[in-house]
């Protein structure tokens, strides 16, 4: 089977040849290369080639954000939006002054964005630290968000109603054909699954947001409101590709997507985007990388296929046995590696091999399970562990 078959295999809940193993290796990779200390023989390589020395699939489930066609493709980020080439859409401002530039009260790699308009103005900034970039990351830090003052919500939604989203089907085939046999091209819808967990998530700090909740509640509701066919033309977009996986919201924590918030106001989203892609035979992911054990029961009424980045214990308060046994022939597993077992100054090689060796003698030939590092292969990942389990996985 190639990689592509395997996973895709074990999607369906069938059983394919051996597990399917697909780490997130593109942080690891960046720190590396910045830092210098790529293992030797990887030197050279591409991450694509690192992949075939591991022996992996190739992961193409959350986008690499550093991966652009232009140097705007990522200016709109304090507002939640990516232009990312490997998307099956773009998103336009319409009707918008936007001014980017450099500078701001913090040092470094500071950018910030106003956006002027005939409902009022808005201010973003972000930065990569030097930390941020050493550890290998993708997406910038948000140092000021979109929404700071009751104001800032109609000029949110005046911005959000004036967006045009346009079909890009060519980039999310140049994507596919990419990947190839080497993996999924999963088509990435957006990273939150409705425009309030957007508003939580991506314009507001969270602890502000659930003030504004009972402060503001008709605010927050007209902005929703404005958002929702932004949303309805990305999923349509998405849903008429010919992506057999696409990937809707994430990042879900049972304390602050709490089960009364998630019941609310996530839950139907992800259900009604699941029953839309079921009926054009294809399958819904959602980034599930939390503290998850209130919101399981939930994850069962929502009716996606495949639980992203599941991270167990010891990172989380779940073990990996009741995730498997809580989804078992319902949610396919794509995970379930806790990053910390890669990383010597974490865990010892007795410990590692023993996680490991009993991880595949329970579930090495499990469907609905693909195998992968949540949420992704650190920097101080060990090269030799990550070569461990591929070898483990050969033995099946």
């Amino acid at each position: 089977m190639t990689h592509r078959e395997r996973i895709l295999t074990a999607i369906r809940g069938e059983t394919p040849d051996h597990i399917p193993w697909v780490p997130r290796l593109e942080f690891w990779y960046r720190a590396r290369l910045r830092t210098g200390n790529m293992p030797a023989e990887l030197r050279g390589l591409s991450l694509h080639q690192v992949a075939e020395r591991l022996g992996v699939g190739c992961y193409a489930s959350v986008p690499d954000f550093t991966h652009r066609e232009e140097e705007t493709d990522m200016a709109d980020r304090g507002l939640g939006i990516f232009n990312l080439p490997v998307l099956p859409y773009r998103v336009v401002l319409e009707g918008v002054d936007r001014v980017v530039h450099s500078g701001g009260v913090h040092s470094g790699r500071e950018i910030v964005t106003e956006y002027r308009t005939p409902a009022g103005s808005l201010r973003t900034a972000e930065i990569f630290t030097e930390e941020m970039l050493d550890a290998g990351a993708s997406i910038s830090w948000v140092t000021e968000s979109a929404i700071r003052q009751p104001d800032d919500f109609a000029t949110a939604a005046w911005i959000f109603s004036h967006l045009k989203v346009e079909p890009r089907p060519d980039a999310y085939e140049a994507h596919r054909r990419a990947v190839g046999d080497r993996g999924v091209a999963v088509a990435y819808v957006i990273g939150t699954a409705c425009p309030i967990h957007h508003i939580m998530k991506e314009l507001m700090p969270v602890e502000q947001f659930f003030y504004a909740m009972h402060d503001y509640p008709e605010k927050i509701a007209q902005l929703n409101d404005a958002m929702e066919p932004y949303y309805a033309a990305i999923e349509r977009l998405v849903a008429e590709s010919p992506a057999e996986v696409a990937l809707l919201g994430g990042n879900y924590d049972d304390s602050i997507t709490h089960p009364r918030f998630f019941e609310k106001h996530i839950l139907s989203p992800l259900r009604n985007y699941a029953e839309v892609l079921h009926s054009k035979g294809k399958y819904l992911m959602t980034h599930t990388d939390g503290e998850n054990r209130r919101l399981m029961p939930l994850y069962l009424e929502a009716g996606f296929d495949i639980a992203d980045s599941v991270c167990p214990a010891p990172m989380t308060h779940l073990t990996l046995d009741e995730i498997l046994a809580a989804f078992r022939d319902r949610i396919t597993v794509w995970g379930g590696i806790p990053s910390v077992l890669l990383c010597p100054d974490s865990v010892s090689d007795a410990q590692f091999e023993r996680w490991i060796d009993d991880l595949f003698e329970r579930y090495g030939r499990q469907s609905r399970f693909v195998l992968g590092v949540s949420d992704m292969v650190t920097a101080d990942a060990s090269w030799d562990r990550l070569a461990y389990i591929t070898r483990k996985i050969s033995t099946l």
